[in-house]
Order: C-alpha cells, then structure tokens, then sequence
C-alpha cells in the first residue's frame, strides 16, 4: 500500500508535499532525484509552506546540486523570511547587512535579526547585540547589548560559543576582531566542559598576555587534532565501512561496525542496529531491543529513530500514544527529518511554529548534555 504521504501530497497538502520532496532529496523510501525533489519542493512553496521556500533558497544558493541562481535564492529567503521561518531571516539579515546580494541596509538587517532572535534564533541575538555594540544601531546602549549576550549565554551551545570566539578572535563573518571579546565567549564553552573551547580560551589568554596569536590555519589544525575530534572522526569511518559492508551483503562485518559506532555514540550507528534487530539482519528479530536501541538513538539526536518512533506510537504495531508520537515527530522535523511535518500536522495547528518551539527547547538541553558527558565537540 502506498505511504499515506505519498497520497496526500498527490492531494495538494502543502507539508506532505514537502515531506516527498524531502524523501527524494535524501533518497528515503525513493530512489534520490534531485528534479523530483525541486518539484515538490516547488509545490509545497506555491501552497504556502515556509519551510519549502527556505530549503529551495538554501539549494539555489549552493549551486551544488542545482545550478547556483542568486536571484531565485533571494526570491526564495524573502518568501520565507515573510512567512516566519527564522532561519531565513537570520540569512536574509545577513545579506542586508554585509551587502553581498542585497544593497547594504543595517535597520532591515536588525529588525530581521530582532524578529528571529525573539523566537529563539540563538545567532540572531548575538548580531543584535553585536550591532548595539558596534553602534551599527542607536535604538539600544551598551547595557541593552549585554542584555542580549546575556540571552545567548544562557540558551546557546558551545558549538555556537566556539564560533563567536573565532570569529572575535579571527574577524571572521564580518565581525570586527577583538581578543577580549574573543575569550569571553571561549569561556562560556570551557565553563561547559567544551575542549575546542578550552584550547582556544587557553590560547587566546596567551596571546593577550603578548605571548604571539596563532594564525588561523595552526589553530584550525590544532582543533582537528583534538580527542573528541578524532573520535568524531573514528564514529564516522566506523558508519561509512558498515555501509559498503552492508552494501555488499557482508551482514555480519556491518552489524559489527554499526555497534562499535553505537559505542562510541553515535546516533546513526545505533539506529541502524535497531532496525537489524527489527528486521532481523545477521541477528535474530528483536523488537522490544529495537525500541531500546532505539530510544537511546532518538535521545542521542537520530532524525531516523525520532521519526520511527513517532510512526511507531502512531500505529497499531506498539500501543498508541498521541502525546510520545507528538514528541517523537517534533524532535523528528526539528532535526531536519522533513516528512514529520506532515505527520505532525495531524495533531497541531501550525506544525512549523510549534516545532521552532521544540527546538529552541531541544538546542537548551543537548548541550547541556554533551557538556556533562563527551566535553562538547
């Protein structure tokens, strides 16, 4: 029977049809077809999603597999910035105020990063205190800057404090560079238990105390060759060698591999033991240790494993539970898993909105999690 999706879309549903272009973007359920994917992308656009005028913006503009095109890109990024996607106008913000694309407008630039920082776009708080600082704005002062670096504080990562520090410490994205500034946001990550951020706040603390700055390049590789860099590195060997080996038929050594990439962490090894439990390929059939893999994935970030357990809560297979499935399918399209909009919508109003919620609460929790256990990445 065909995926109820699939009809849908056939229908004119605006989030199935993004939910099908998703899947032959990604190659989910369907062979990959990037033409397929543009034309429902398209479709979901014309009926008024805003999530897939963003994904068609991000694609003109990454000339990869389409042909790059600056005009639909800015075509696309006003459509859903007007439509609230937050992302787009962080993006759109960016364009206004560095005059790349757009003709340089520093009051478009912030109130469009003020929009997205009011629903939780981390970034986006940065910038707006950033230009109060800079006197690129004259509606705040110095202390309305703290304020909201204050914010990012306290509902940003530490990947995100990493890059606000380099870009200091660098002048990276357009920021004018400035040491002090530059340890200040280090801190923030080292106090988490971040180790690039410790390597850079020890680094940048040196350099102030007139010890020589390291160029970008020494540091860059200097961060590649961290302890959880090289996990992260071993994670993703250990998933691709379990793939070919999966592809060739060899169960055995895939299943093998997947586990050791579960052990190290990672989300997409463990979901792809659940399913051989649940399919039972090389090891017997185990449903109940599917779903304990499982949820151990979805926790651990898995868009495949939040999704599955959405569906899974959402059918006669396990016992129902609209308020689990309403979760799963949340983090799910949080994470980019786009298909769970769809699913999503059938239990709440505006699915985009109440998943930036989700978000902003997910973006909270996981770092203070990978605080806590690996030390950031």
């Amino acid at each position: 029977m065909k995926d109820p999706i699939f009809r849908a879309a056939d229908s004119g549903d605006p989030y199935a049809c993004l939910g099908v272009a998703y899947y032959y973007h990604q190659g989910k359920e369907v062979d990959f077809d990037i033409g397929s994917a543009m034309t429902w992308y398209e479709r979901a656009a014309a009926r008024g999603c805003p999530r897939a005028h963003w994904e068609l913006a991000k694609l003109y503009i990454g000339g990869e597999e389409v042909p790059r095109s600056e005009s639909l890109y800015i075509d696309h990024l006003v459509s859903a910035s007007d439509m609230g996607n937050m992302d787009a106008q962080y993006a759109l913000a960016c364009e206004y105020l560095w005059g790349r694309l757009l003709e340089k407008n520093e009051e478009k630039a912030l109130a469009l990063y003020k929009k997205a920082a009011e629903v939780g776009h981390v970034r986006s708080k940065f910038m707006v205190g950033y230009m109060i600082q800079q006197g690129l704005s004259d509606e705040g002062t110095k202390g309305d800057a703290e304020m909201w670096f204050s914010s990012v504080g306290v509902s940003g990562d530490a990947d995100t404090f990493l890059e606000i520090g380099m870009d200091y410490e660098y002048g990276l994205d357009g920021v004018q560079p400035n040491l002090m500034e530059a340890i200040r946001w280090y801190q923030y990550g080292a106090d988490m238990g971040h180790q690039k951020c410790m390597i850079c706040y020890s680094s940048a603390v040196s350099a102030l105390a007139g010890k020589g700055q390291e160029g970008y390049g020494e540091r860059m590789k200097k961060l590649r060759n961290t302890d959880v860099q090289r996990e992260t590195d071993m994670r993703e060997r250990l998933l691709h060698m379990a793939n070919e080996f999966l592809s060739e038929g060899d169960e055995k050594a895939a299943y093998e591999h997947y586990m050791e990439s579960a052990k190290l962490g990672d989300a997409d090894g463990m979901f792809a033991v659940a399913m051989m439990y649940h399919q039972g390929i090389y090891v017997r059939r185990n449903d109940r240790k599917a779903v304990e893999v499982l949820m151990r994935a979805a926790s651990a970030g898995s868009c495949d494993a939040q999704f599955f357990l959405g569906r899974l809560y959402d059918s006669d297979e396990y016992p129902r539970d609209e308020t689990q499935a309403i979760k799963y399918y949340a983090q799910a399209a949080a994470n980019g898993f786009l298909a769970a909009f769809y699913y999503l919508e059938r239990f709440v109003d505006h699915p985009e909105v109440y998943v930036r919620r989700v978000r902003g609460h997910r973006d909270v929790l996981r770092d203070r999690h990978e605080g806590r256990t690996r030390g950031g990445s």
